[in-house]
């Protein structure tokens, strides 16, 4: 648990821990950071389900990694079999805030997107930016209706992070992301 850190601090998804690798404990790592092996220079690491809430992170401390093929492997201490190492299978790698450097004038974290109000079209209220997906050619917000109901859509929609043709603005001090995107999209 999360519980002194203080919200503006919470951990950032920042990597995923995936399958268990050879039989000292070891798990392949999928970073999500520009240079992936830049996700380990941070320390502490916390890691969570995806689905469980921003108060549900726990440190994890690692013990060793190395490249392998077009990702790495880890040892985190205490997980010293493939069957315990596999409890962390799927988890979220998260870095807290405080331990990454500023982001340059005009830049920003992607994961700072995260619990941001989307607002669309018109004015109309989208959801909230619950996770960033950044596999391809242009990252995509996961928008959660959750808080808007109103807009008769009850699963999350996927918005392309492409600056200036759909997304107009970004304003982390009020948590808001004006997209150029309709609520029937």
């Amino acid at each position: 648990m999360t519980d002194a850190i203080s919200p503006e601090d919470m951990p950032r998804p920042m990597g995923r821990v995936g399958s268990a690798y050879g039989l000292s404990g070891y798990a392949k790592i999928a970073s999500y950071t520009q240079i992936p092996e830049s996700l380990f220079e941070y320390s502490p690491w916390y890691v969570k389900d995806a689905r469980e809430g921003d108060q549900d992170w726990r440190e994890v401390k690692l013990e060793d990694y190395r490249p392998y093929g077009k990702g790495f492997i880890a040892k985190f201490c205490g997980y010293d079999s493939p069957e315990s190492v596999r409890a962390l299978a799927g988890k979220e790698i998260g870095i807290r805030r405080s331990s990454l450097p500023q982001a340059a004038e005009g830049e920003l974290y992607l994961a700072d997107l995260v619990g941001c109000e989307v607002i669309g079209l018109g004015g109309v209220m989208l959801g909230k930016v619950l996770r960033i997906w950044d596999h391809g050619a242009s990252p995509v917000m996961e928008v959660s209706p959750s808080d808007h109901p109103a807009t008769g859509r009850a699963e999350n929609r996927l918005i392309p992070y492409v600056a200036g043709p759909i997304v107009k603005a970004v304003d982390l001090e009020a948590k808001t992301i004006r997209v150029e995107w309709g609520e029937d999209y």
